[in-house]
C-alpha cells in the first residue's frame, strides 16, 4: 500500500505578480512617508527654508556630510529650480497611483503598471540628475581644504552607515 503525500496548492502566476507589485508599491509608499518624516530632521532633510529634502535628490550621504552652511546654500541653489522639483515629485506620486490602479484592475494590467513604473523611474532619475548637478556646482565653489574636510566627513558618514568595510 503506497501513501500519497499531499501536494501543495499552486498559486497562479498573476497572483504572484500582483503580490510582488503590491509589495513594491507598499515599499515605495513607506519610503516616501519615511523620507518625509525623516526629512523634517535637520540632517540633510527639509529645513525651515522650504527647500527639498536633499536625500530625495540622490544626495543621501552628502546631505549628512556637508556642513550646515553648505547644505543651506545647496538647498537655495536647488530652490531656485523649485517648480521643476515639485512637479517631478508630483509626477512620481501620480505614477504610483497609476500602479495602484493597475493592481486593482481585474485582470491585472501589467502594461499599465510597467508604463507607470517607467514614468516614475524617469522622474526619479531626473531628480537625481538635478541634485547631483547642484551638488557639483556647490563643490566647485569650495576650496581645496573645504573639499578635503567634505571628503573626511563623507568617510565618517559612510563608515557609520556602511559598517566596517
Amino acid at each position: 500500500m503506497s501513501e500519497q503525500t499531499p501536494t501543495p496548492a499552486r498559486t497562479g502566476r498573476g497572483l504572484k505578480i500582483a503580490l510582488a507589485l503590491s509589495l513594491a508599491l507598499n515599499l515605495a509608499v513607506a519610503g516616501l512617508v519615511g523620507g518625509a518624516v525623516l526629512g523634517v530632521r535637520n540632517q540633510g532633510g527639509e529645513s525651515g527654508s522650504g527647500g527639498p529634502a536633499l536625500r530625495t535628490l540622490g544626495l543621501g550621504p552628502f546631505a549628512l556630510a556637508l556642513p550646515r552652511e553648505d547644505r543651506e546654500e545647496l538647498r537655495a541653489r536647488i530652490g531656485e529650480q523649485g517648480t521643476p522639483v515639485r512637479d517631478e515629485r508630483r509626477a512620481i506620486g501620480q505614477a504610483l497611483r497609476e500602479v495602484q490602479a493597475a493592481l486593482l484592475a481585474d485582470p491585472f494590467d501589467r502594461a499599465a503598471a510597467e508604463a507607470a513604473f517607467e514614468r516614475s523611474r524617469a522622474r526619479v532619475i531626473g531628480l537625481q540628475e538635478l541634485g547631483h548637478g547642484a551638488l557639483l556646482d556647490q563643490i566647485e565653489t569650495m576650496s581645496v581644504d573645504e573639499r578635503a574636510d567634505l571628503a573626511e566627513s563623507l568617510n565618517r558618514v559612510m563608515r557609520r552607515f556602511g559598517g566596517r568595510r
